[in-house]
């Protein structure tokens, strides 16, 4: 099996799936129960607070939809570019345009990424060998981006 020329070139974070299954898992359950209490009410409220459902329902969603957007995976080049990879899209940037790497205060959480147009954010296992790579690309490639709470 041949690999590409660049193959070597790319850095690959992957976060545990254990991780992820428990993110979605909680917020599945906090889903049913916020579904659950809204059908709870509603049957007290009749038509009257429908706009309070409406609300509720809203933010439901719209959580859904920022939590689809968590990258579970990160690649980077060498040559500086990050690519982003979450179950709602793919993201790719330069690195060297990154202005803050935000790490969790804990061994385990979200890793902020401050891009030009937006926020991203990525699973992480701090002490995670592939982990320290990206980052070490991330700040060779732009060593002006400010680092947070990241002491590798």
């Amino acid at each position: 099996m041949k690999q590409s020329p660049n193959a070597m070139d790319n850095a690959v974070y992957r976060a545990p799936m254990i991780f992820v299954a428990t993110f979605y898992f909680l917020l599945a359950v906090w889903t049913l129960v916020c579904v659950s209490l809204i059908a709870l009410k509603a049957s007290q409220w009749g038509w009257a607070n429908l706009s309070t459902l409406f609300m509720i329902a809203f933010i439901l969603v719209y959580t859904w939809y920022f939590s689809a957007a968590i990258s579970y995976q990160i690649m980077a080049r060498e040559d500086g570019w990050i690519q982003l990879t979450s179950f709602r899209r793919t993201i790719e940037a330069d690195a060297g345009k990154i202005r803050l790497v935000e790490g969790p205060r804990l061994p385990v959480g979200f890793l902020r990424l401050r891009l030009e147009r937006e926020k991203a954010y990525i699973f992480c296992v701090i002490r995670d060998e592939a982990f320290k790579r990206i980052v070490s690309v991330i700040r060779s490639a732009n060593p002006d981006a400010k680092f947070k709470s990241l002491d590798l």
